[in-house]
């Protein structure tokens, strides 16, 4: 066998995974919980009450909490997240441009137990003395989804309003349209596809939210009359009762992720199909026609006769001059893109400024005493080191394989769609879900128990995605040129790939692997599943020691309120770590590509 023919097949190996590791989460979800639901029925697990002692597992309620805190994120991140993309992608200068959208793109790597920290310090004491209640509610939680979503409709429609071509831009400048009107009627028509893959996503991310909700939303059980009301949603459901379930009650909790999962892989399947549709089909036909109609529409006010004050007699004078339409726009639009910024770095210095002070040696060497509110942090970031490593060690072979595969190795067609769809679907699902899959699977079934391997495996598939994503856009910015003239000189596909393609692609192929760093350090939910939460008192020593991470150690101090000190240091320390991994990050991917521009 031929080394091509090997590296062939091992890649494709390789790549299933990710679609095979979907199959293996989705058969162990719903083995463990749809027989349960088929035992109670479907309208009894759907019913309003839910009184596990009492044997009544009803989950409506929890339905109608991630309801009400998804519709209130989009109603507040879908048009801030719109209005910050149109201003980076029509509005601002490329270099302005290049500034912002990273910058936005970093702070999305920031845990979601910060933005819940902040809920409780800053966001549920406003709520208490200006509108009243509990502050813990529905609106907290709507309020923090809203802000955690902000980057990924930024990232995605800038994108999306970016590759549209500039030809249609330029035809209805030319028509006369102002560029306000370009946008509204040109380009938001020919990115709308795009567009609402980007919401669906967003959509996607505050239903599958968990650690976030669980410390601003209350959490108890009921139907939310109003806003200030305290909701609990499905992914907090499950975090919430899972410690200590067993019997029936683990079983309706895995019956809940069985419903979380199909509500996800219906949003993701969504997305998908819009952005098939709008590669499927070329948007130029209906823009086209909008530029026509536009042009017939200036004709005829042309053509018609005026009246004695210069009016067109057969058509209602305008109220309003465009120019002054656009300034209004342009003015709202980068109010609502500096109230967005604003927010985001508001977030990063007051946890930075609080913390920063409490950092010191002594802090990051000495093991933990008193439940965490003295003594230091080694332990957990020793734990946190061990199960990243894992985690990026297993999953980087994996991604580059997968990666080289459908570069190198295929054509477009059903088995990359099918690849590519396991890839995209494999990201969009909740880590709450990767927690129970990885509870069930790596701790029970394989008996790895509560311990640093199981973590680091879970986690390793949960930052595939990531690394094939970025892999694959790497090695695809490699010139055609380059495979051409080695082939050309003698070498075989797989030399051509290892001593050519991959040395090129170097710098984004490590740009995935510290992002998916990064996404390993902020996790949480699949990490307390996995790796337990309990303190430690010593470094751990093997990979079956139990541990807790930096961000579960965050999520104890701040929820519990044990320590502020030490929780406002172990939240600086995580966001430093962010910012730190994903600048680099972006800074080699834009090394990398303006070395092929």
């Amino acid at each position: 066998m031929s080394s091509d023919m090997l590296a062939r097949r091992i890649l494709m190996l390789l790549a299933t995974s990710s679609v095979g590791f979907l199959t293996l989460m989705t058969v162990f979800i719903f083995r463990e919980g749809a027989p349960f639901i088929a035992r109670i029925g479907l309208f009894g697990f759907l019913s309003t009450d839910w009184h596990p002692t009492a044997g009544i597992y009803g989950i409506a309620l929890m339905i109608v909490g991630s309801a009400v805190v998804t519709l209130g994120a989009l109603l507040l991140g879908v048009p801030l997240g719109l209005a910050c993309a149109i201003v980076l992608a029509e509005m601002a200068r490329p270099r302005l441009r290049a500034l912002l959208k990273p910058a936005i793109e970093v702070l999305a790597g920031i845990p979601s137990v910060v933005y819940g920290f902040m809920g409780i310090v800053a966001l549920l004491p406003w709520i208490r003395v200006h509108l009243g209640g509990a502050g813990a509610s529905a609106l907290a939680g709507a309020v923090i989804l809203g802000i955690m979503i902000l980057p990924t409709i930024i990232g995605i429609s800038v994108d999306v309003l970016c590759a549209v071509p500039r030809a249609y831009r330029e035809g209805a400048l030319a028509l006369g349209a102002t560029e306000w009107q370009t946008i509204v009627r040109v380009v938001l028509p020919a990115a709308r596809s795009g567009l609402v893959a980007a919401v669906i996503l967003g959509m996607g991310r505050a239903v599958g939210e968990t650690m976030a909700v669980i410390m601003v939303a209350g959490n108890s059980v009921q139907m939310p009359r109003s806003p200030l009301d305290s909701v609990r949603t499905l992914t907090a459901n499950i975090a919430l009762e899972m410690g200590y379930a067993a019997g029936e009650h683990r079983a309706a909790l895995f019956a809940t992720g069985v419903v979380l999962f199909l509500i996800i892989m219906v949003l993701n399947t969504t997305a998908n199909l819009a952005r098939g549709r709008k590669k499927a089909r070329s948007p130029r036909r209906a823009v086209s026609a909008m530029l026509e109609r536009f042009a017939a529409f200036r004709a005829a006010r042309k053509a018609a006769p005026r009246g004695p004050d210069g009016a067109s007699s057969g058509a209602r004078p305008r109220k309003v001059h465009p120019r002054t339409v656009q300034a209004a726009a342009r003015v709202l639009l980068w109010s609502m893109m500096a109230a967005t910024l604003l927010v985001l770095l508001v977030i990063v210095g007051f946890v930075l400024e609080r913390g920063i002070p409490h950092l010191s040696w002594t802090f990051l060497s000495a093991a933990p005493s008193d439940s965490g509110r003295g003594g230091g942090i080694f332990p957990m970031f020793v734990g946190t080191l061990a199960v990243t490593s894992l985690a990026v060690l297993l999953a980087t072979p994996l991604g580059l394989g997968t990666a080289i595969f459908l570069t190198e190795y295929t054509r477009e067609g059903r088995l990359t769609r099918l690849l590519r769809f396991g890839a995209e679907c494999l990201a969009g699902v909740p880590s709450i879900l990767f927690g129970l899959f990885g509870f069930v699977f790596f701790v029970v079934t394989l008996g790895l128990g509560w311990s640093i391997l199981a973590a680091g495996l879970t986690l390793a598939f949960m930052i595939l995605p990531t690394v094939i994503r970025t892999s694959e856009e790497a090695i695809k910015a490699v010139p055609r040129v380059h495979r051409e003239v080695s082939l050309s000189l003698g070498a075989s596909k797989w030399q051509t790939i290892v001593r050519v393609v991959l040395p090129s692609a170097i710098p984004g192929i490590v740009t995935g692997v510290i992002l998916g760093v990064g996404r390993s350090i902020s996790e949480t939910a699949a990490v307390i599943f996995t790796a337990g939460s309990s303190l430690p008192r010593a470094v751990p020593t093997s990979l079956f020691d139990g541990t807790r991470t930096l961000s579960v150690h965050f999520y104890q101090l701040a929820r519990e309120a044990i320590s502020a000190d030490n929780a406002y240091a172990t939240a600086a320390l995580l966001v430093v770590s962010i910012l730190a991994i994903n600048v680099v990050a972006y800074a080699l991917m834009d090394r990398f590509m303006r070395r092929y521009r």
